[in-house]
């Protein structure tokens, strides 16, 4: 999850003077689509019908976004043509979540129309994790709210907490997450801000565990 790896990709040039990169895929024999991924231009050369000699250099992180928003991608293989070390998306998404846990204490995870999750009031209740995340907001005058609740997310159990603040998420988030690490007991934990959608859909009904005071 630290290292980089080449890719085989096919670079053009746009009128605004971006550039479009593309992946070029291949498939398992059950017609399932997978990022190629490669340690050393040897391995690389072992694809016997590689369409371009361009080739870019990503991390797992950027691998991870683009399974992230690519519904076409099953995963990634490294190595395909040797090690062909399969790595499939829920395992990308799992290490990425577990990654981000022990850098930041939280976890990113992009929400989308497909995406399967389920609300529920954690059981047993996280007090340790509920009174330190109250502490950290009382510590931030940014913060207006905090909800506590369970989310099963693709099928995964975490903690989700349901922020309202007025400040910059990428310090106020990075704060609360920060309190969290030593409380969590093996479960991943995600923010999100209040916002209608998602969030609204979280706390309908729910009792925050920390008010700013007027």
């Amino acid at each position: 999850m630290n290292t980089s790896f080449v890719s085989p990709v096919t670079i053009e040039d746009t009128e605004n003077g971006d550039r479009n990169i593309t992946f070029q895929l291949i498939r398992s024999p059950e017609g399932e689509k997978y990022i190629p991924v490669f340690t050393s231009s040897e391995d690389l050369e072992l694809w016997p019908e590689l369409d371009s000699k361009q080739t870019a250099m990503f991390t797992f992180d950027d691998y991870a976004g683009l399974l992230t928003v690519n519904g076409d991608c099953a995963g990634f293989v490294v190595n395909p043509f040797s090690d062909n070390f399969k790595v499939e998306k829920p395992l990308v998404m799992q290490w990425l979540e577990n990654k981000q846990m022990l850098v930041n204490g939280h976890a990113n995870h992009l929400i989308t129309k497909d995406t399967e999750y389920e609300f529920y009031a954690p059981e047993p209740y996280p007090h340790e994790l509920s009174e330190n995340l109250t502490a950290a907001a009382k510590e931030r005058p940014e913060v207006e709210r905090v909800w506590l609740r369970g989310i099963k997310l693709e099928g995964r159990d975490a903690y989700l907490a349901v922020v309202e603040h007025t400040g910059d998420k990428n310090e106020v988030i990075p704060a609360l997450g920060e309190r969290t690490k030593a409380f969590l007991n093996g479960m991943p934990i995600h923010f999100v801000e209040y916002v209608p959608g998602f969030a609204d859909e979280a706390v309908e009904n729910v009792v925050p565990i920390y008010s700013k005071e007027k």
